[in-house]
Formats: structure tokens, sequence, C-alpha cells
């Protein structure tokens, strides 16, 4: 923390120029070594061999000897202490110390740099703090320097005193400087200690030396960059102005070009002065200029395309090099970029040429054509004048029948040209798929073309099996020439056949047997019909055979007939007399498939009931004459309910 401040103040001390003191000479300043000299920053920047003790309410932290303190007032230390600061008094802050009266003993101390063959001044202030007018020790302040103590001692006795003696440097450049105490009794020796300080006048160091630049060898028209980056706040001025961008900068752009056969030689003296506080400073830097001169090798040109011209320079230089790998003083070159590099000594010029191909008119032929030969092609190129193909005159268009390398002569603005195209020729290869075709459950087929093609299944093959019905299609290329053939493949399924249970049905009624079968099937009834379906003729065992292209299914049913009509009986009146006649009333009837009787007297009151029409009313003597009413509920043997309601006489 210590070195960090110092190296602060002495960052500042560089980029603030103080004041020069009247008593400093030109270039001088009176400089302030000590750090926390006053002790306003707290306990840093020193050491020393007494402990140190911080401020704690209604406890006497400097009782015990040997320790020391900083604040502002010496009463919150030690209740027999007074005093405070020595320049801000009450709220600065200085050095309290309750001494342990050992000789020598060393109070304060700090390790400073100083300037060599420099005479320093310190001077430092002290007071008695023991709050007792009785007599007692006072403390006796001797400052060392570097081991060795000075003549001079303070006695910390009363207010605050001083004490000012100086100190010569000689060679050295580090000063351990320390303040003893001397007094050897106790019971006293306290004192405080502030503004301690040791001045010289040091040199001013300025941000930046004079300084022009490292002496340097350059080719002709070569910039370089002199002196170097000013700094604000400074002047500069050099004392030749040939061949720099400016006088009063510092750091000018030197460019000198030296057409001689001999090398030029200058020298630049720079003066910078010090912000203003009268110290000046200069520096030289000498440049040597090497003669080299300009290389050219001609403007931008153009040429036809398979023209060349000779480049050529003076043979003046050590080396020559050209882009394209030649290395005597001329080369030919055609359409494009070229440069060359020259040498003498250290020193280089370049320069570059870019031929450009002459603007000819266009046939606009391709690079190459794919045709497919199913028509003839005709090669044309627009072009007035004279003209050739392959070589000999020819129509134009002409007919191109063969795969061949074709070649279009012709002149254009002076030039020759000669224009290109490869022909091929390709057959077309037909996809020629079969007619549309069915597919069986649970069976696969091929599909054949006559050419390899790709399929939409993602094959690339002529043949291709399948196991699923849908459409199908291939694409088969040969160059340009792309044919196409779709087949649609149709599933048909195993014939399936139910004629359903044995059954029986009304004579009247014959009943319609189906044994439909989608897809392509064919029908052979036992009855010798070949419909999908047929009508019953009777009762009998009827049986069919179906069959397609897939397979065959057959199923036989039993018909049974029987009488379709119905009839209910029901008797009007009954004696039930017990002669043994008439005794009962019952229904009866027939094709009657289940039946329910009720039997109500003039109440409206059940008073019978049968749950299946087969047991009869016989009444008891209870039962008088009288007209009783009936409800019959009955369901035929074709299901058709019916419900039949009436009166019945009972006479005995």
């Amino acid at each position: 923390m210590n070195n960090l401040r110092f190296s602060l103040l002495l960052c500042i001390s560089w980029f603030i120029i103080t004041q020069v003191s009247a008593q400093c000479p030109a270039c001088m300043q009176e400089n302030d070594r000590i750090l926390n000299g006053d002790f306003e920053s707290g306990n840093v920047g020193f050491t020393s061999s007494l402990d140190y003790v911080t401020f704690f309410p209604f406890i006497c932290t400097l009782c015990p000897e040997n320790n020391y303190a900083i604040g502002n007032n010496a009463t919150l230390f030690h209740s027999d202490f007074t005093g405070n600061d020595h320049t801000n008094p009450p709220s600065g802050d200085f050095f309290i110390a309750n001494a342990p009266g050992s000789a020598g003993t060393s109070v304060w101390c700090q390790e400073l740099t100083v300037y060599p063959q420099t005479d320093y001044t310190l001077t430092f202030w002290a007071r008695d703090v023991a709050d007792n007018a009785n007599p007692h020790p006072l403390a006796l302040l001797i400052p060392v320097f570097n081991g060795v103590a000075a003549d001079d001692t303070l006695i910390a006795e009363g207010g605050w005193s001083s004490l000012t003696t100086t100190w010569n440097s000689g060679e050295t450049t580090v000063l351990n400087l320390c303040i003893i105490d001397v007094q050897t009794e106790t019971g006293g020796n306290d004192f405080g200690l502030d503004d301690i300080s040791l001045t010289a006048c040091e040199p001013i160091v300025l941000s930046q030396p004079a300084f022009a630049g490292f002496d340097t060898t350059l080719c002709s028209n070569t910039p370089l960059e002199i002196g170097v980056n000013p700094f604000s706040g400074y002047n500069y001025s050099w004392d030749v102005s040939f061949g720099l961008s400016s006088t009063d900068v510092g750091n000018p752009t030197l460019s000198i070009e030296n057409t001689s056969d001999s090398v030029f030689h200058i020298s630049y003296v720079v003066e910078r002065d010090s912000a203003n506080v009268g110290c000046l400073a200069s520096d030289t830097v000498n440049i040597s200029i090497l003669p080299i001169h300009d290389v050219f090798i001609g403007n931008d040109t153009t040429l036809c395309a398979l023209d060349t011209i000779q480049l050529s320079v003076p043979s003046l230089w050590e080396t020559i090099q050209w882009s394209n790998g030649e290395t005597s003083n001329a080369t030919s070159v055609g359409i494009g970029e070229h440069s060359i590099l020259v040498t003498r000594g250290q020193c280089t010029k370049s320069d570059s040429i870019f031929i450009s191909a002459v603007v000819v008119e266009s046939t606009n032929l391709p690079d190459s054509i794919h045709h497919c030969n199913t028509s003839p092609l005709l090669l044309e190129a627009p072009m007035h004048g004279t003209w050739l193909w392959n070589g000999n005159a020819a129509p134009n268009p002409i007919v191109a029948d063969t795969s061949a390398i074709y070649y279009f002569d012709y002149t254009s603005n002076g030039c020759s040209v000669t224009d290109t195209l490869e022909l091929s020729l390709f057959e077309q290869h037909f996809a020629l798929l079969s007619t549309d075709t069915i597919l069986c459950d649970g069976t696969s087929a091929l599909l054949q073309s006559v050419y390899a093609g790709s399929w939409n299944t993602g094959v690339f093959a002529e043949t291709i099996s399948i196991d699923q019905s849908g459409a199908y299609s291939i694409v088969v290329e040969n160059g340009p020439c792309v044919t196409y053939d779709t087949i649609a493949v149709y599933p048909i399924a195993q014939p399936v056949v139910s004629l359903g249970n044995d059954t029986t049905f009304c004579e009247d009624y014959p009943i319609v047997l189906d044994a439909f079968a989608p897809q392509h099937s064919e029908y052979l009834w036992s009855t010798g019909d070949t419909s999908a379906t047929v009508a019953t003729a009777g009762s009998g065992l009827y049986s069919v055979v179906v069959s397609n292209r897939c397979g065959v299914a057959s199923d036989e049913i039993a018909i049974d007939n029987f009488q379709c009509s119905w009839e209910i009986f029901v008797p009007s009146c009954f004696t039930p007399n017990e002669d043994t006649f008439n005794e009962s009333w019952i229904v009866s009837g027939y094709n009657i498939a289940s039946m329910q009787v009720w039997i109500y007297n003039r109440l409206g009151e059940a008073i019978f009931y049968s749950p299946d029409g087969k047991v009869g009313w016989t009444p008891g003597i209870a039962v008088g004459d009288d007209v009783y009413n009936y409800r019959i509920q009955a369901i035929t043997y074709n299901g058709e309910e019916v419900v039949k309601t009436g009166g019945i006489y009972l006479v005995r």
C-alpha cells in the first residue's frame, strides 16, 4: 500500500508540473518525499517499533506503554493526555505515543527514494501530551538518516515545536529515515508527532524526453515516421523542413525521392520544450536515402485472345523478377495481369500492367449440347461476314447428325476467333410396361420394363417385384431422352361366400340366397343358376360355388318350408255345468308362435290368465252366468303381432 501511494505521487509529479520554487533552479522543483507526513491518511506509509492501538469508547487504549495511535484528540485515547492536530485542530489527525522509556526506540520510520548528490531538508513537529503540570520525563526525538543520527534533538515539551535539519544524499538513492526517542525514563515520555516533511530541489521528471528517432537508411520515396508521438502541452520544432510533413509536431512523416546515382544524407534536429517550465532538450536523427529509379512496363492495353506482346525494362537493376518467373529484362506475355519486381541494393521497385482481351462478337455457342436424336439438330452461329464450320465453308445453320466436336471460325474486330462445342447425340429408350393387371391378396407379381429406369418405388431396375396394388410408374432416361409409362395394379381378394345358417320359411314367401363376391367372380348354384343370387323354390339343400382368378369358395344351406297362414279360434260361449260337455273355455289356432289370454268380469277385473294359451278357463260354481270379456295377445310364426278382444257367454 505504501509503495503504491508513493508511485502514485511520483506519477502525479511527472504529469502535473508544479510551480518551481524561487529557491530552485530551472528544470527543478521543490518536492516533499514523505508519504502521509500529516497522518491524515491514518496508520499508513510508515513503520514503528511501538504497538498500534485504535480508539475504543470508555477504555484507555494508550494506558499501556510502548503503544501509539492516530487520532485528532489525545484525551480520547488516554484520560491523562491532551492535545490536538498541529495544523488543523480539532479535526486533523496526528501521531500520539506512550513511549516505553527505552533509549533508541524507533517511533516512526519510512523508506524513501531520493536523488543522489542532493541536499534534503527534514522538518517535523512534536509536543508533550501528558496533561500534567508537574515535572515529568519528556520525549527526546532525534532524526536518523540511513542509521546515522543527526546532531539536533527536539524536546517534546509544552505545545507544538519543530526541528529542521539538512541531509545530503551523496551517492545513495534510497533513504531509511527514522525518528527515534532516546528518553530512558517513564512516568511521562508521552508525545505527539505531526507534519513530517523531507524536501529538496529535484529535477522535473518530464513525461517525454526529446527524441528525433533512430538513425535509418531508406530507399527513395519510402515514407518513415520519425520522432515520437507528441504529448499534450509540449512544443516541438524541427530545424529542417525538407522532406517532412510538418516541422512543429513530435512525429512528422519523412519522404524523400533520390533520383541520383549516389546515397543522399540528411540530419534532422528536434527541439522539445518542457511544458513551459524552462527546460529545453534536443535530439538528432541521421537519415540516408538510397537511390533507385522508378520502373515502368507500360500502360494497360488489349490483345486478341491468342496474341502476345513483349514487355521490357532497361538493364539498370541488380535483380529482375517477372510474375511469370522470367528474370531477364524482357518477356513475352498474353492476356492477364503481369508485374515486375526490381531491386538495387536493399531497395525495390515494382510495376504492373493489365492486358485485356479485345471484345469480339460472340457466337453464343454453348460449350456442349446433349441432344435426343428424335429430331434433326440445327447448329447456327448468328454471324455476319466470313466464317467457316469445321474449317470449311458450309451452310449456316448446319444439320448436326453425328456426335463430335464442332468449331466455328470467324473474324471480329481484327481478331480471328474460334468457338467450339461438343455435341453428344442420344437414342431414345422407351419405357413400355404391360397393360393394367391384377394382384391376388397375399401374392406378389413382377413388373417388367424394356429398359432399366427409375420406378416410383425408389428402385432403379428393369424389373421390380410388388406385393401391393396401386399405380406403378417408371422413368427411363438416356441423356436428354426421357420417357415414362404407368401401370395400374388392381387388388383381387380370394372369393368368400356365406349363405347363412339353415332356416325355415313360409311357403308363400321364397327366400333369396345371395352369394355375391366382388372382383370378377363367377357363380354356379346347385339349381344350375350362374347369377350371384337365386330364389328358393321350396324345401331342400341349396349350394353354390364362387370362383375368380384368385381362388374358389363354396357354401350350402338347408331350407324347410312351413305354412305361412294362421288363425285363432275363440269360442263365444260355454256351459260349465258338470255334464262333461263344454266345461272349459279354451282358445286354439295354428301357426301361432306364442299366445297370452286374459278374462275380465264386468268390473274390469282380471279373473283368469293363461301365459301360453294352452290352459282353458274352467270357472267354479261361485262364478255366475254372465257375459265376460277376453283379451288375447299372440305372435304368429312369421312374426306378426295379433290382439283379439271380445265377449264370452257363460251359461249353466
